[in-house]
């Protein structure tokens, strides 16, 4: 399963955007989803935040960036605890793709669904 993310763009100080959330859509036990996030410009600095509000999860979410393409490429993995949202600032050096992606996956537990335990998304703010 995959989501392509839509991003909230801002870009200009003392203005307003909207934000887009991105839902996941696996409903399957353990399923993982991949989030496809395309910057708009390869050196835009990136805020993502991933949670999760669903009220039947038992354990947590994994969520893992893929390494890039280039030579500072390396995967970031952090764990989102149930019921929370966590925001990591993203360096694009280390989990851009040569397509200009970034590929962000969520694993949820053994016994749990991203869509129906968790309601879980991902939130993608780009400052421009």
């Amino acid at each position: 399963m995959a989501v392509t993310v839509t991003n909230s763009t801002i870009a200009a100080f003392e203005t307003v955007a909207d934000v887009t959330s991105n839902a996941a859509t696996a409903d399957t036990d353990k399923l993982a989803e991949v989030f496809t996030i395309t910057p708009t410009e390869p050196t835009s600095r990136l805020l993502v935040l991933i949670g999760g509000t669903g009220s039947l999860a038992d354990g947590n979410i994994t969520a893992e960036f893929a390494a890039g393409d280039f030579w500072a490429g390396k995967a970031v993995s952090v764990t989102v605890t149930k019921n929370t949202e966590k925001i990591i600032q993203v360096e694009t050096s280390h989990v851009l793709k040569d397509d200009g992606t970034i590929a962000l996956t969520l694993t949820p537990a053994e016994t749990d669904k991203l869509l129906t335990d968790h309601s879980a998304y991902v939130k993608v703010f780009e400052l421009i």
